[in-house]
């Protein structure tokens, strides 16, 4: 049992580059060939403040072993701080590239902006942190909600 945990644990840290990935789960398994780990039940992954849970996560790898995407499906709750500003939510499915510093949340998606106090409730919200752009759709019979607070006029 110990060589499959030093097996793992060696694999895992061949990835991590200067920052530090924490990764929990029920289950673990991986493809070298094409460079996928998934984590299965009740997982858990952690880079600095950002923390995401869902029932599976995928972490793809480059030919470097450095992650070049994260998704994260099944009842997925997050906590981020991403250029100064805390979110906080959840969707169906969130897919993270790191490279490109996008997101993209979908399914009943409930985002927070607690630095400007704002919420948004769509079906799927893309944010390209490198330019700021932002697009919200809503959901077949469900408009985006988009929920803010303004100064008074006095």
């Amino acid at each position: 049992m110990k060589k499959i945990y030093l097996l793992i644990f060696i694999y895992l840290t061949s990835f991590i580059n200067a920052d530090i990935v924490d990764i929990k789960a029920d289950r673990f398994h991986a493809n070298d060939i094409s460079k996928v780990a998934y984590f299965e039940g009740n997982a858990r992954i952690k880079q600095g403040a950002n923390e995401f849970t869902a029932s599976k996560i995928i972490v793809h790898f480059d030919k470097k072993k450095k992650a070049t995407k994260y998704e994260a499906e099944g009842n997925v709750k997050f906590n981020l701080i991403e250029n100064g500003v805390h979110y906080m939510g959840h969707a169906r499915k969130i897919i993270y590239s790191p490279n490109s510093s996008k997101y993209f949340f979908a399914g009943s998606v409930v985002l927070k902006d607690l630095t400007n106090n704002r919420k948004i409730e769509a079906g799927t919200i893309s944010l390209d942190l490198k330019t700021g752009l932002a697009d919200i759709k809503g959901e077949k019979k469900k408009p985006v909600h988009f929920i803010f607070e303004i100064e008074d006029r006095k």
